[in-house]
């Protein structure tokens, strides 16, 4: 899509949602515009441009709507930016005061050329530092250049999307596309903690939830998101698209482990932590690497042994050990049932 002075393409971004209430939210956006595509973990694009003619309103008055039914329905709130194009419709949510929309005007071309270069879609920090040896540091010095000297720099296909997106051009459309199915595990601790080896005894009770459910419905995931809510309320979100699509709950366990030690939390009081899996394609499409560590292949023959215990005797029946930190454990989804430490008798048993 190119440029258009009508401005009707809105970004939105939800501030601290939960991924099973970012997944309600599409049913408020679609009742304004059937052109809603998710942008995980917390955003949406919308052409508004049929809404318009249909609701006889302006961007900006369905903008507001939108926010208004947000806030009501679900008690958030939510910043966007308004432009002819997708780029720049984000760029202008990205500089808009939290709760507000930033409406681009029909001159938009100095609010551009003023833009850092990381602004643009599809400049990482190796290509900011190859642009930046030559002199090139904003989106202005960008568009300055003619074709074949952004090409001689960064290559002909991103030398071109590179010079079009400095003078404005975004030929990417809005696809309609609702958030991508998933499964989620929370675990909400019954106090504010601040304890990190509390928290990632969560962690692995989450993912080795969603390990077997993944395996249950036979089930691969390629990306895994973990949220960490805070005790004010607002949280962080990281995810990662992982190497391979994989349900083995060790290597889901290790990438969650990094997304939460990357989070270097010193003193943040903890209330809850939620980890999805996504991009859920079946099992039968799995392709393993094959590796020579003995603890990894140990561990994948141990999974369909431990899938049938907890099928036999109830979810949670053998778990890691790491998880038994009190006496007496509840297994999930058995209201009163007890599994002991190993050497500690249970109620009943061993005399």
């Amino acid at each position: 899509m190119t440029t258009n002075s009508a401005g009707t393409i809105l970004h939105l971004r939800v501030h601290r949602v939960g991924f099973e209430t970012y997944r309600e939210l599409f049913t408020v956006l679609g009742d304004t515009t059937p052109v809603v595509q998710a942008l995980p973990p917390d955003s949406a694009l919308l052409d508004l441009a049929g809404a318009t003619r249909y609701f006889a309103l302006t961007p900006a008055q369905l903008a507001d709507r939108l926010q208004t039914r947000l806030a009501a329905r679900y008690g958030l709130a939510s910043t966007g930016g308004i432009g002819p194009n997708r780029m720049l419709a984000t760029l202008a949510a990205d500089i808009a005061a939290p709760g507000t929309v930033r409406i681009l005007p029909e001159e938009w071309t100095n609010f551009l050329r003023g833009r850092p270069l990381r602004a643009l879609p599809g400049v990482g920090p190796a290509l900011e530092r190859t642009l930046a040896r030559y002199g090139i540091e904003q989106v202005g010095d960008l568009a300055d250049l003619p074709l074949a000297t952004v090409q001689r720099i960064a290559g002909a296909s991103t030398g071109r999307l590179l010079h079009e997106r400095a003078h404005g051009t975004d030929r990417r459309t809005v696809a309609p596309a609702g958030p991508p199915v998933g499964i989620t595990s929370t675990h909400r601790f019954d106090r504010d903690v601040l304890d990190p080896a509390e928290i990632r005894r969560a962690l692995l009770a989450a993912v080795t939830d969603l390990g077997t459910r993944l395996r249950t419905a036979r089930q691969i995931a390629r990306t895994l998101e973990l949220q960490v809510t805070y005790a004010d309320r607002s949280s962080t979100t990281r995810s990662r698209t992982l190497r391979e699509p994989t349900a083995h709950t060790p290597a889901l366990q290790r990438v969650l482990y990094e997304l939460f030690c990357a989070l270097a939390l010193q003193r943040a009081r903890v209330r809850a932590v939620t980890v999805r899996v996504g991009e859920l394609v079946a099992a039968t499409q799995a392709v393993e690497q094959l590796t020579f560590d003995r603890l990894i292949e140990d561990a994948r023959a141990l999974e369909p042994v431990i899938d049938r215990a907890g099928r036999r005797f109830g979810m949670g029946t053998v778990r890691p050990a790491a998880l038994f930190h009190e006496p007496w454990c509840q297994r999930p989804g058995v209201e009163g049932a007890v599994v002991p430490r190993r050497g500690t008798p249970g109620p009943g048993r061993w005399g």
